[in-house]
């Protein structure tokens, strides 16, 4: 099927980059602004993503839709998107793209499924392109094909032979690595904040690990990333437990975004972070916790 007419959902960071860089390439691109933030649609507009009106308008108007949004959310919109289509009497194909484990894909490909939906698993790897990245969607499914028709345009989609669900697992198992990662270095740094040893720690890496160190200043933007990435980190720990591995430590993950999102400086966004603060001032701002700041 030739795709000319893409729905995105939500218009975020990484949706509203997609969405700009598929319109940019030749697609009519849309998304549903009904109820949504400011911010959102100024997104939007920036990118040239029309504004359909309601979720059933978007409908009737996508060939694909794209769902793109924070891991708690998928299911809820793959629950409403069946509705709408439903009640409009039509098809579209469609990707849920989240950061969600494969048991979690299953339970919306049946979601959407059951309502006619041409069901595509999808996961996301890669940066926003609003910051010049071209993330990549790993695809899965007997419709993963369809969602190939975006390779090159402005996004790579790497197609996964088998079943659904292994887009999705391996979105889970790569974020598992690099955003427990994160996790690890911002505990670590917020641990020896507390101690006093916070100068000493980056002196001997300064020493004796370097590029860890280097990777460690990531934790200075993570205020503008933690809030998603929590519901991320129990998805991986469903991942892992299922796979008969340990959830705990990406259980343990959460707690630490959980914490830096209901910090001080937890409300920063790309838009609004200090970029000039320095990493000790980022993890003192850390341990100061929203309501004590106020």
């Amino acid at each position: 099927m030739a795709i000319n007419s893409i729905g995105v959902m939500s218009p975020g960071d990484m949706g509203s980059g997609v969405g700009g860089v598929l319109a940019k390439n030749g697609f009519d691109v849309w998304t549903s602004l009904q109820g949504r933030s400011a911010a959102s649609k100024e997104r939007a507009a920036q990118q040239g993503i029309k504004d359909a009106g309601s979720l059933d308008d978007l409908v009737e108007k996508s060939d694909l839709i794209l769902s793109i949004m924070v891991p708690s959310e998928a299911v809820s919109f793959a629950e409403e998107l069946a509705a709408s289509v439903r009640r409009n009497n039509t098809s579209v194909y469609f990707a849920d793209c989240n950061a969600v484990s494969p048991d979690t894909g299953l339970k919306i490909g049946e979601i959407v499924s059951d309502a006619d939906i041409k069901y595509i698993d999808a996961g996301i790897i890669g940066g926003t392109p609003r910051n010049g990245a071209v993330p990549k969607f790993y695809a899965s499914g007997p419709y993963a094909e369809v969602l190939a028709e975006l390779d090159g345009k402005g996004i790579l989609v790497p197609v996964l032979d088998g079943p659904i669900g292994r887009a999705s697992g391996l979105k889970m198992v790569y974020a598992a690595l690099t955003k427990g990662v994160a996790a690890l270095y911002s505990s670590t740094l917020m641990t020896a904040q507390s101690l006093d040893l916070f100068d000493d720690l980056i002196a001997e890496l300064e020493d004796s690990q370097p590029g860890t160190l280097k990777g460690m200043n990531a934790v200075n933007t993570i205020s503008t990333r933690a809030f998603r990435w929590i519901g991320e980190m129990y998805e991986i720990a469903d991942t892992f437990e299922s796979a008969g591995a340990t959830p705990k430590i990406h259980q343990g993950a959460a707690d630490t975004f959980t914490q830096i999102a209901e910090s001080s400086i937890g409300h920063e966004r790309n838009e609004t972070i200090d970029r000039s603060r320095h990493l000790k001032d980022t993890i003192t701002a850390i341990l100061t916790d929203a309501d004590r700041k106020e």
